[in-house]
């Protein structure tokens, strides 16, 4: 399916709830998301069903939609949260997907992780946000580069070969004004 007109005024992002789960469940099992995705991610996306209120862009999963049609998944995330990713205090770590494949090669990588940014920098105080993908992930990598996201090169955590990238709040603060 073909995005016509303004991605970015198309993009809209909803709490994680029960409705989604069957939905992530399915995503998750696909073979452009499995290949990165970890079954430990999972777990945190169903928890994150049973708070009462998901604060979107403060903590927790959010469903990426776009003309309200559920595309795929974001992940915030602190350092007491995560094993895998090295955080501190004014920092969170992102994580996303596209998981329905008629989305994939439009270029809307950017643009998502554009509007997450700009939706986390607004809500809270943080100065720096940190993502890792794998390092044979260049979709992932290209729109967060794209995305202004500078790289820091690899890491090795938990058998993986992964590549930091963070963005500071201070590169998008014209935005946020």
């Amino acid at each position: 399916m073909k995005i016509s007109g303004s991605k970015e005024r198309n993009i809209t992002f909803a709490e994680m709830s029960n409705e989604y789960i069957e939905l992530v469940k399915a995503w998750v099992a696909k073979p452009h998301v499995c290949r990165w995705w970890t079954d430990s991610w999972s777990k945190e996306i169903f928890q994150d069903t049973s708070y009462e209120k998901n604060e979107s862009f403060i903590h927790g999963s959010t469903i990426i939609c776009v003309d309200d049609v559920p595309i795929g998944l974001s992940q915030i995330y602190f350092s007491s949260f995560s094993s895998e990713t090295s955080l501190s205090c004014d920092e969170c770590g992102l994580r996303f997907f596209i998981g329905d494949a008629e989305y994939l090669k439009q270029k809307l990588g950017r643009v998502i992780i554009s509007k997450l940014v700009e939706g986390i920098f607004r809500a809270t105080k943080i100065e720096r946000i940190v993502c890792e993908p794998q390092a044979d992930n260049w979709p992932a990598i290209i729109s967060l580069k794209r995305a202004k996201f500078r790289d820091h090169g690899r890491v090795r955590r938990a058998n993986l070969s992964l590549i930091r990238l963070s963005l500071p709040r201070n590169l998008v603060e014209r935005k946020l004004k």
